[in-house]
């Protein structure tokens, strides 16, 4: 046995500390160990789980914990008392030890009444009576830790809530997968180095070859990079920390031939040695030919352990045999087999050639074009300018509509390449047009789409009893929020709704008009604001692709009595007026559309004459939380100082507010 272990099985012996089997528990730690995570260091993308955890179940405090051998390690912890240690506790007063032992969820409603709890210092120094836990294990091994919520008040915890929280786990144990891939490849980063290491004239002959080396391991998802040398980062300019981890195929860009890249694919695919020359990009963006060879190498049984490329500069040589590609260039069947427009301009942009897709599109024939400068076929008033761009840089893109002969404007995107002799000297200039009519018409159409969705957002409105105004800035042509009210002028009340929608683009603003057609169908409905938002819910299911989701906030409000009955689903954070103060408030719920078992709760509310309520998305509130301010108190100061935030917010974000007052 060796000393880990021996002092690992003293450890877990000491009072205080359960465990299922002493076998099983050494294997748990195993794995826990070889984990690799660092306890010492909180992580942010963990945190943002323990925060939604909190805010969905409205409770003080929400951690994800690894139990060790005799210390419970805090990966993440939110709400947890500041006066006690933000890293972890000592195992014998953990709840989550016992979680492990039951290897399943764990829900404690009142740990007071707990034979196991009462006499903990955490329950009789009043920081926990409610704990609801579920484990956290990778690719189904043991029980390593807990996703768990706290409060210092008992409570129940539905089994809705329990999927919920099970839900939530699963975003966990996929951040510790995608950490544990991260950890395994600098394993073996470090296991190469060691081989290298082993062999020093290997070792000197590859770190400083003059021809770039890379190595790769097939056996991981996408092949990625383990080892380059330094001749790799001098012609590549990228440092070996940003190539590790890398697939190869980030050397490659627009100008890359997709049949190279092609035939590569299949080489590795079928496990065979490849030579090729293909066009590849520098960090900076600069091209440079690279005369490849790939070879794959083998274990004992046959199945290949690495990949290794050897990469060779050949720009010099490729530019020798330019002249030699110019000559078939100029070959009028292969010209004029090229589905672009193409000319050949002198130095100065006169046409001296050009193949027949540009007669197609300007009417014109060949003896009306050549010798013509090409600017009295653009709509540009420097295409000397542009000529400069692409002589200084060999290559330049500009769009410009291209006139015909009878004076249509044809929209085109244009690419200039510089042409050289042989010894390096421009000799001309290659147009290559692409049209852009068609991209042109989609933007159009989807500029459309936006002011259709600007029209149908209801105006503001106002009585003798209250003024409602509204506040919406779309970060793109189209948006992801919404909102809406419905008056009924016989019963004196007012029912007000707002929608954030999860993405960006067109097929977000189409899920959010069928949220909005949904709100607009239940609205008048003689039901209760939370029955609305459940049927809203039910029914946006089939409208989200897996895994997407809206948030709202809506509210019901008797404008005789002032009471507002409200529910959130996800806008978690809303701000009220009442007796001359504005407060922000939080407002818990679960989201829309990710589950039919989604439990919405209903909250309660009095306004007062003079009172005001505003609802808010996060284009908004994040904002306002980044900029550590606060709204007036005067209704028109804080509807202004809104107002003033979306128009000046920097977040790809939409921003949309409600601003409602009680008169």
């Amino acid at each position: 046995m060796d000393d880990k272990i021996s002092k690992w099985i003293k450890e877990i012996n000491k009072k205080g500390i359960v465990f299922d089997t002493e076998q099983s528990e050494i294997a748990r730690l195993e794995s826990l160990h070889n984990l690799d995570l660092q306890f010492d260091k909180q992580d942010p993308y963990f945190d943002d789980i323990t925060e939604l955890a909190r805010d969905m179940f409205d409770v003080e405090m929400s951690l994800i914990t690894f139990v060790g051998t005799d210390r419970q390690h805090f990966k993440s912890c939110i709400g947890f008392p500041e006066d006690l240690d933000q890293t972890g506790t000592s195992r014998d007063i953990s709840f989550c030890q016992h979680l492990i032992v039951e290897d399943g969820p764990m829900v404690i409603e009142n740990a007071h009444e707990d034979d196991r709890f009462k006499n903990n210092p955490l329950v009789t120094e009043g920081y926990i009576s409610f704990y609801a836990g579920v484990p956290l294990r990778v690719n189904d091994g043991p029980v390593l830790g807990t996703l768990c919520v706290l409060d210092p008040e008992p409570r129940t915890f539905s089994d809705k809530e329990m999927k919920q929280l099970k839900k939530l786990s699963n975003w966990v144990i996929t951040e510790l997968s995608i950490k544990r891939k991260f950890n395994d490849l600098y394993k073996k980063q470090e296991e190469l180095n060691q081989v290298i290491e082993k062999n020093r004239y290997l070792a000197a002959g590859v770190d400083h070859s003059s021809s770039s080396i890379v190595i790769t391991d097939p056996k991981e998802t996408g092949n990625p990079i383990i080892y380059v040398n330094d001749a790799f980062t001098e012609l590549t300019e990228f440092t070996k920390e940003e190539a590790l981890g890398e697939n190869c195929k980030f050397l490659q860009g627009t100008k890359t031939d997709p049949d190279s890249v092609e035939s590569i694919r299949n080489a590795i695919k079928n496990q065979e040695p490849i030579q090729i020359e293909i066009l590849n990009y520098k960090k900076s963006g600069e091209t440079f030919w690279n005369e490849l060879i790939i070879n794959p190498i083998f274990d004992d049984n046959g199945d290949p352990i690495y990949f290794i490329g050897v990469q060779k500069d050949i720009t010099k040589r490729k530019a020798v045999e330019q002249h030699l590609l110019n000559e078939v260039f100029e070959q009028d069947n292969l010209f004029n087999a090229l589905p672009e427009l193409v000319l050949m301009l002198d130095i100065e942009g006169n046409v001296k050639k050009s193949n027949h897709q540009l007669y197609e599109f300007t009417d014109y024939n060949e003896f009306e074009l050549m010798n013509r400068p090409f600017s009295d076929f653009l709509q540009t008033k420097d295409l000397h300018g542009h000529l400069k761009e692409a002589s200084d840089n060999d290559f330049h893109k500009f769009e410009s509509s291209l006139i015909t002969k009878n004076k249509q404007y044809l929209s085109f995107e244009w690419s200039l390449v510089l042409v050289k002799d042989s010894r390096g000297k421009p000799t001309g200039i290659v147009a290559i047009g692409k049209d852009l009519s068609m991209q042109l018409q989609l933007q159009k159409d989807v500029e459309y789409a936006g002011k259709l969705q600007r029209e149908m957002l209801q105006p503001g409105f106002s009585t003798d009893r209250f003024n409602l105004e509204f506040l919406h800035r779309a970060s793109n042509f189209v948006s992801g929020d919404s909102y809406g009210y419905e008056y009924n002028a016989e019963k004196n009340s007012l029912f007000i709704y707002l929608i954030d929608v999860m993405g960006h683009g067109v097929a977000t603003a189409l899920q959010t008009s069928s949220i909005k057609l949904l709100f607009n169908q239940i609205s008048r409905r003689n039901i209760s604001v939370k029955e609305k938002l459940r049927l809203v819910n039910e029914a946006s299911i089939p409208i989200f692709p897996k895994s997407y989701f809206a948030t709202a906030f809506c509210a019901d409000i008797d404008l005789n009595t002032g009471e507002v009955d409200y529910v959130a689903a996800g806008i978690n954070h809303f701000a009220t007026k009442m007796n001359g103060e504005m407060q922000m408030k939080k407002a818990p719920g679960p989201l829309i559309g990710l589950t039919k078992e989604a439990s919405f709760q209903e909250y309660k509310l009095t306004l007062e004459k003079g009172d005001a309520l505003f609802l808010m998305t996060d284009g908004i509130t994040d904002e306002i939380q980044i900029r550590g301010e606060q709204l007036p108190n005067d209704f028109s100061q804080a509807r202004d100082y809104l107002q003033r935030v979306s128009e000046t917010q920097y977040r790809d974000d939409d921003a949309t507010a409600v601003c409602f007052q009680f008169i």
